[in-house]
């Protein structure tokens, strides 16, 4: 059986690493560094779930991603797990609406292999 596709964007390379590390054994892991290119990377491979840093290019560079994957017909239905390490100084999830981001979760970085793998599985199998 083929294994499930996960795209995961950080446009830090040792977190992308970690990533693709702990979700190797169980998907086949592709990757990008910002926003642009995992659009390009969706359009390309149609991943079954995205894992995606909120803060890269710019503030809000992940956000506005999810944004637009979301508001695309051929895109919106792909689990999208956000991942945050500014939680410590100000929650901003809170900030945020559903209805304007819509995303599946929040993980804040770094995140332990096992919950990774535990919040993906729980949206793709």
């Amino acid at each position: 059986m083929e294994k499930k596709m996960v795209l995961v964007v950080d446009d830090d390379a040792d977190m992308r690493k970690l990533m693709e590390v702990a979700l190797q054994a169980t998907y086949r892991v592709i990757s990008a560094s910002s926003g642009k290119e995992c659009i390009l990377a969706v359009a390309k491979e149609k991943p079954a779930c995205i894992v995606m840093d909120v803060m890269m290019d710019g503030i809000t560079d992940g956000l506005e991603t999810a944004k637009l994957l979301k508001e695309e017909k051929m895109t919106k239905d792909i689990p999208i797990i956000m991942l945050t390490s500014v939680n410590e100084s100000y929650d901003y999830r809170s900030q945020i609406d559903a209805n304007f981001f819509p995303h599946d979760t929040w993980l804040d970085k770094p995140v332990k292999p096992a919950r990774l793998l535990m919040e993906v599985a729980a949206r793709i199998g």
